[in-house]
C-alpha cells in the first residue's frame, strides 16, 4: 500500500480526526498549566512532567483508536474479496509500523527531556568564589582621628584573608567610594549601606566599628545578608591594647573566614559558633593524613589556634581510644565542656565516648546511630555505625543497609582506608548471616588490587564454611611465594581455626603443621605456641607460652593459655595459680577481657555454668564480637549452638 492510499484510509476511518482531538486538547492543557502552575503553588517543572506524560500516552492513544474506532468500522464490512482483504492487511501493517515509529520518536523525546531537566549533577553546597562580599570600612567610634588608619587597616586585612583563601569575591572600600562619588551619595553609614545593596548587590556585607574603653580597643563586627538585610552572625567583641590593634584585627579575620568557609554546613558542624579559620584548616588536614603523629599534632595545633573549637577535642579523644590509651582518652574527655546544655550533638558525642570507655555497648549503639543519622553519607560516620552494629552489639543484619547507603562504584578503594574497612565489616557481617557466596563475590575482585591481609581472612572463612578448599591453598600460596612468611603463617593459623569451627580437626591440623614445620627463625613464637595449643599438644604449647609469659607478665592471653595447658596436663594446682595471677591483673578499661579468659578456661574444663556466668560478665563489660571471639572462638565449639549461648550473644538486643 502506498502512502497516499494509507492516508486516505486513515481519513476515511476518522483516525486523523481522533489524533487532532488529542493534539489540540494536549496543546490547550499545556497552555493552561503554563499559566496556572505558579498561582496554584505547583512545582516549577509541572509543565515538563505534563509534556512527558502526554508523549508517553500518545502511542497508547493511537492503539486505543485502532481498537475503539478502526476495528468496529472494519467489522461492519462482512463480505470481503481477496483485493479488499489484502488492502485490509496492508493498512494494518502500515498502521502498526507508524505506531512503532511514533513510539520510538516519543521515547527519544522523553529521554532527551529527562536528561536535560533531571539528570544534571547537583553540586554540594559550598562558598562560591564568585559570591560577592562587601567589606565596609570599620567605624571609628573612639572620637580620636588618630585611629582612622585602623578603620582602613581592619577592612584591608579582612579583604586580604577572604581573597587569599578564596572564600568569595570581595567588593573593596575603594569600589564603594567610587560609586558613592559618581552617584553623589553622602558618606553616611545608612546611605553607604543603601548604595551597596542597591547597586553592588553583594551576597553578604561585612561591617563593624571599634571604640575605646579603659585604654583598650574593642572591636565589634557583623555579617549581614546582602539581600534581606538580616544579620547572619554577630561576632563576640574582641579586646586588645591600643598599641596592639593588629591582634584584634587578625582574630576578627579568623572568625570571619571560619564563618564563611563553614556556612552551609551547620548540620555537619559540631558547634553553632564557627571556628577560627586556621583551626578549621588544621582539622581538615588532620582528617586526611594517614600519619598518626602528624594527625595528633594537627589536632593539638587546631585546639591551640582556637581553644573553643569542639571537634578537634573530640577527635583527639577518639585518637587515643582507637590506639588503646584509654586512660589518656578518659582524661581528655573529662576536660571537654560542651558549648551549652542545649547543644544536643555535642552532648551526644560526649555521651558516646563516655559509654565506650565504660563498656556500655547499648548506649554506644544508640549514640553512634544518632550521629550517623546526621551524616549517613560521611565515610567515617558510616564506617563507625557498621562497626558498632556488628562488633559492639552483634547485629549483623543491620550492617548491609548502612553499607549500601554509600555507593562504592566510583571510589578508588586502593587509596581509601575507610572504604576497605567498610568492605571488611560488611564481609564479616555476611559471614555471620551465612551469606558466604556474597562474601566471595564481594572480595574476590578486590583482593586482586588491594594488598590488605585483613580482607583475606573473611574470604578464607567463606571458603572454609562454603567447603571450597581448593581456593584456600591457591590464595595462601601467593603469600608463601612472595616470601611474606609472617602473613602466610597468620593466615594459616586463621584457616586452621576456621576448620576447627567446622569440626574438621584433620584439615585444621594440616594448617597448624604448616606453621610448626616452618624453617627456624621464620615463625613468630606466639603463632607456633597457638598452633601446638589448638592441636592439643599442650606440653609443647606450655613450654613456649611459659617463655612468652616471662617476657610479658601482664599478658592475659598467655596466662589463660598456660592455665588451660596445666589443666590438660592434669596439674590443676598450677592451673589455679595461673588463674589467681590472672585475676590479680583486673583493672579499668579491660572491657571484660579477663572474664573472657576465665570463660575459655571453664569451657575447656566442661563447666558450662561457670563458662556462661563469665561470658555474660564479658559481654556486659563491653567485650567485642569479632571474627575470632564468642561463636567464632574454637574454645566454645561445644556450646555455640545452645540456646543459652545464643542468649548471651543477644545480650545487647
Amino acid at each position: 500500500m502506498n502512502l497516499r492510499s494509507f492516508f486516505k484510509q486513515c481519513h476515511d476511518k476518522e483516525v486523523f480526526k481522533m489524533l487532532s482531538i488529542y493534539v489540540v486538547s494536549a496543546w490547550v492543557l499545556l497552555q493552561v498549566s503554563a499559566l496556572i502552575w505558579k498561582p496554584l503553588g505547583l512545582p516549577e517543572k509541572t509543565v515538563t512532567y505534563l509534556i512527558i506524560l502526554l508523549l508517553i500516552s500518545f502511542p497508547f492513544y493511537i492503539l486505543y483508536i485502532w481498537k475503539a474506532i478502526v476495528i468496529p468500522l472494519e467489522n461492519e464490512i462482512i463480505d470481503l474479496d481477496d483485493i479488499e482483504k489484502k488492502k485490509k492487511a496492508a493498512f494494518k501493517k502500515g498502521y502498526f509500523s507508524s505506531l512503532g515509529v511514533i513510539s520510538v520518536i516519543n521515547l527519544v523525546a522523553v529521554f532527551l527531556i529527562i536528561n536535560n531537566n533531571f539528570a544534571k549533577t547537583i553540586a554540594l553546597p559550598k562558598v562560591k568564589q564568585s559570591d560577592k562580599i562587601a567589606v565596609l570600612k570599620f567605624g571609628n567610634n573612639t572620637g580620636d582621628a588618630a585611629y582612622d588608619i585602623i578603620s582602613k587597616m581592619t577592612a584591608d586585612w579582612i579583604m586580604h584573608g577572604i581573597t587569599e583563601n578564596k572564600a568569595g569575591q570581595v567588593i573593596s572600600n575603594e569600589v564603594v567610594d567610587e560609586y558613592a562619588s559618581a552617584l553623589k551619595i553622602k558618606n553616611t553609614k545608612g546611605d553607604v549601606n543603601s548604595l551597596v545593596k542597591e547597586y553592588l548587590m553583594p551576597s553578604k556585607i561585612i561591617s563593624g566599628n571599634f571604640y575605646l574603653k579603659n585604654n583598650k580597643l574593642l572591636f565589634q563586627c557583623t555579617v549581614k545578608d546582602g539581600n534581606k538585610d538580616e544579620t547572619l552572625i554577630a561576632f563576640e567583641t574582641s579586646e586588645c591594647g591600643t598599641n596592639d590593634a593588629l591582634k584584634c584585627i587578625d582574630e576578627l579575620k579568623e572568625q570571619i573566614l571560619g564563618f564563611l568557609m563553614t556556612e552551609g554546613q551547620k548540620k555537619e558542624m559540631l558547634q553553632e559558633k564557627p571556628p577560627k579559620y586556621d583551626a578549621y584548616k588544621y582539622v581538615l588536614e588532620a582528617k586526611i593524613t594517614d600519619e598518626n603523629e602528624k594527625h595528633i599534632d594537627l589536632l593539638n595545633k587546631a585546639i591551640q589556634a582556637d581553644p573553643d573549637y569542639f571537634e578537634p577535642k573530640v577527635l583527639r579523644v577518639a585518637y587515643y581510644y582507637n590506639y588503646g590509651n584509654y586512660q589518656k582518652a578518659d582524661s581528655l574527655l573529662n576536660a571537654i565542656e560542651p558549648d551549652s546544655k542545649k547543644n544536643k550533638r555535642q552532648l551526644n558525642l560526649l555521651n558516646s565516648y563516655q559509654a565506650l570507655l565504660a563498656g556500655n555497648n547499648k548506649k554506644v549503639y544508640s549514640t553512634i546511630f544518632q550521629e550517623y543519622a546526621m551524616a549517613p553519607f560521611d565515610l567515617k560516620s558510616n564506617k563507625s555505625a557498621m562497626v558498632v552494629a556488628l562488633q559492639f552489639v552483634n547485629r549483623p543484619e543491620t550492617v548491609e543497609p548502612i553499607f549500601n547507603a554509600i555507593k562504592m562504584d566510583s571510589m578508588d578503594i586502593q587509596n581509601c582506608p575507610d572504604c576497605i574497612s567498610r568492605v571488611y565489616v560488611k564481609a564479616l557481617a555476611d559471614i555471620e548471616l551465612k551469606k558466604y557466596d556474597d562474601v566471595i563475590q564481594l572480595l574476590e575482585p578486590i583482593i586482586e588490587t588491594v594488598e590488605n591481609p585483613f580482607l583475606k581472612k573473611p574470604l578464607i572463612a567463606s571458603y572454609v564454611r562454603a567447603k571450597i578448599d581448593t581456593k584456600i591453598d591457591a590464595l595462601l600460596n601467593k603469600f608463601q611465594l612472595l616470601n611474606k612468611l609472617e602473613t602466610y603463617q597468620d593466615l594459616c593459623l586463621f584457616t586452621a581455626k576456621e576448620y576447627l569451627l567446622m569440626g574438621n580437626a584433620a584439615k585444621a591440623t594440616e594448617y597448624f603443621n604448616k606453621i610448626i614445620n616452618s624453617p627456624k627463625n621464620t615463625s613468630e613464637k606466639t603463632m607456633i605456641a597457638e598452633a601446638f595449643y589448638f592441636k592439643n599438644d599442650y606440653v609443647e604449647a606450655e613450654k613456649i607460652f611459659k617463655e612468652l609469659h616471662t617476657k610479658n607478665l601482664e599478658n592475659i592471653d598467655f596466662l589463660s593459655k598456660l592455665a588451660i595447658c596445666k589443666l590438660k596436663m592434669n596439674n590443676e594446682k598450677q592451673a589455679e595459680k595461673y588463674l589467681k595471677n590472672l585475676d590479680a591483673l583486673r583493672d579499668r578499661y579491660q572491657f571484660g577481657s579477663i572474664d573472657y579468659a576465665f570463660a575459655q578456661f571453664y569451657a575447656v574444663s566442661d563447666n558450662k555454668t561457670e563458662m556462661e556466668k563469665y561470658l555474660t560478665k564479658t559481654v556486659a563489660k563491653g567485650f567485642l564480637f569479632t571474627s575470632q571471639t564468642f561463636q567464632n572462638d574454637p574454645h566454645f565449639i561445644k556450646y555455640k549452638d545452645s540456646p543459652s549461648f545464643k542468649n548471651i550473644l543477644n545480650y545487647w538486643h
